[in-house]
C-alpha cells in the first residue's frame, strides 16, 4: 500500500489529508483546524479551537502566514515577537501530530509514508526559502514542498484529466484578490499572476495566457480553489467556474472543500503520484467536499528540554520566547530516521537589542578614533624632535 500526507496552513483554515492510491483503499482521511496557534503556559501549544483555560496567560496568534519572510516577525501577546515561518512550522506540526501513529511503512522508499505540504502560490522564492529554512530549523527536514497550484493540479490530474500532460489553469480566489497559475506537466508553465479583488476571472486569467504567448483555446482545463471567508460562499466560487467555462469553452470545476484542494493534491503527489506518466486512478474524495468542517482542536504535547536545540544561532528577545509555538512533540521516524523534537522558535530582535548594538558600534567608533589620533601624534613628535 503506498501512502502520502499532504498539509496546508490557510489564513483562516489549515488541512492535513492522508491518503492511499491504491485501488479499493479508503477515502482520504481529512483534518481540519482554524489557522490559530495557542501558545499555553505548561509548554503546550493548541491548533485551532477556543483558547484553554490554563492557569497562567495564554498567547493566542493568528494572521502569520502572510508575514513569512518579514524581518518585522509577528508580535505575541506578552510583548515577544517571533517569526512567521516559525509559526507557520509549528501549525504543521500540529497537523502532524493529529496524523498520527502513522504506520512504518507505506511510503516511497518502503519507510514511512512521505509527507508533502504546500504554500501560497504566489509566494516569491524568499518567501519559500524563509518556510524551508523553518522546517529544517525545527527538525523537520523530511517535509518536501510544493506550491498550492502545483497540487491542485496533481488533484485534477488523479482524479479527473484523461491524459498526462495537459495545460492546468489553477484560479485560486481569495479575500484580497486572485491568484492565477498556468501548470503543465506537474510544474508551473511561468510565473503567477495576483490579481486585486474586483476583476473579471476570464480577464484575468487570459491575461496569464496573453503572457506566455497562449490563448484560452490552448487551456484544457481549469481549476477554481479558494481560501479565506471567499472560500465559504459556495454561489461565488461556482459561479466563476461556470463564468470561465462558458466563456473559454473549456472544463472548469471546483476543488474540494474548495481550502481542501491543494493538500488533498499534495498527499497524492506524496503518495507517488507522478503527473507525466499517470493513469486516471482517482483517489476518492475526502468526506467534506461540499463544506469545509472545523473541528476541535486537540492539546499538544509538554515540550521536552531545550537540551535537544541544535547549535545555531538566533536573534535574542527581552522576552524568552516559549517553544509551545512550534507545537513540540516526541520525536516520530520517518524513513527509519527519527526525527528531533524542534527547538524554541527563533524570536525577532526587537527595539532594545537593536540600541544596544548602536551602542556598541558607537564605543568602537571612537575607540579607533582615540587609536588614531595617538598614532597622529606619535608621528609629529617623531619628525619634530628626531629628524
Amino acid at each position: 500500500m503506498s501512502m502520502g500526507v499532504g498539509l496546508r496552513i490557510g489564513s483562516v483554515v489549515s488541512t492535513a489529508v492522508v491518503a492511499s492510491n491504491d485501488p479499493g483503499s479508503p477515502d482520504p482521511v481529512v483534518i481540519v483546524r482554524d489557522t490559530v496557534l495557542h501558545m499555553c503556559p505548561d509548554g503546550t501549544a493548541i491548533l485551532g479551537g477556543s483558547a484553554p483555560h490554563t492557569i497562567g496567560e495564554t498567547h493566542t496568534v493568528s494572521g502569520f502566514l502572510p508575514r513569512v519572510g518579514d524581518p518585522a516577525g509577528v508580535a505575541v501577546g506578552d510583548g515577544s515577537r517571533y517569526r512567521a515561518e516559525d509559526l507557520v512550522a509549528g501549525a504543521m506540526r500540529c497537523l502532524l501530530r493529529e496524523c498520527e501513529p502513522l504506520p512504518d511503512h507505506g511510503g516511497r522508499t518502503g519507510g514511512a509514508p512521505d509527507i508533502m505540504a504546500t504554500y501560497p502560490t504566489r509566494w516569491d522564492s524568499a518567501a519559500v526559502a524563509a518556510l524551508r529554512d523553518a522546517l529544517d530549523y525545527a527538525d523537520m527536514s523530511y517535509l518536501s514542498l510544493v506550491s498550492d497550484a502545483e497540487a491542485a493540479a496533481a488533484w485534477f490530474e488523479s482524479e479527473i484529466a484523461e491524459r498526462p500532460g495537459q495545460l492546468v489553469g489553477i484560479y485560486h480566489v481569495d479575500d484580497t484578490g486572485a491568484t492565477v497559475a498556468l501548470i503543465r506537466s506537474g510544474v508551473e508553465a511561468g510565473k503567477a499572476f495576483r490579481f486585486s479583488s474586483g476583476g473579471s476571472p476570464t480577464a484575468q486569467i487570459a491575461t496569464a495566457l496573453g503572457a506566455f504567448g497562449w490563448l484560452p483555446s490552448n487551456l484544457d482545463a481549469v481549476v477554481v480553489t479558494g481560501d479565506g471567508l471567499i472560500a465559504r460562499d459556495s454561489a461565488t466560487i461556482h459561479g466563476f467556474a461556470t463564468t470561465v467555462g462558458e466563456k473559454f469553452g473549456v472544463r472548469c470545476v471546483v476543488g474540494p472543500g474548495p481550502e481542501q484542494t491543494a493538500a488533498l493534491g499534495a498527499a497524492i503527489r506524496a503518495a507517488g503520484f507522478n503527473p507525466t506518466t499517470h493513469k486516471v486512478t482517482p483517489i476518492g474524495l475526502p468526506p467534506s467536499y461540499d463544506v469545509t468542517e472545523v473541528i476541535d482542536a486537540v492539546v499538544g504535547e509538554p515540550v521536552p528540554s531545550t537540551s535537544t536545540t541544535p547549535n545555531r544561532p538566533a536573534t535574542r528577545t527581552h522576552n524568552p520566547a516559549s517553544a509551545a509555538a512550534v507545537g513540540a512533540s516526541p520525536a516520530r521516524v520517518s524513513g527509519g530516521t527519527a526525527v528531533a523534537t524542534p527547538p524554541e522558535p527563533r524570536a525577532v530582535a526587537q527595539a532594545g537589542d537593536e540600541s544596544t548594538a548602536d551602542s556598541t558600534s558607537r564605543a568602537s567608533w571612537l575607540v579607533a578614533a582615540v587609536v588614531g589620533l595617538a598614532l597622529v601624534l606619535v608621528a609629529i613628535v617623531f619628525v619634530l624632535f628626531v629628524l
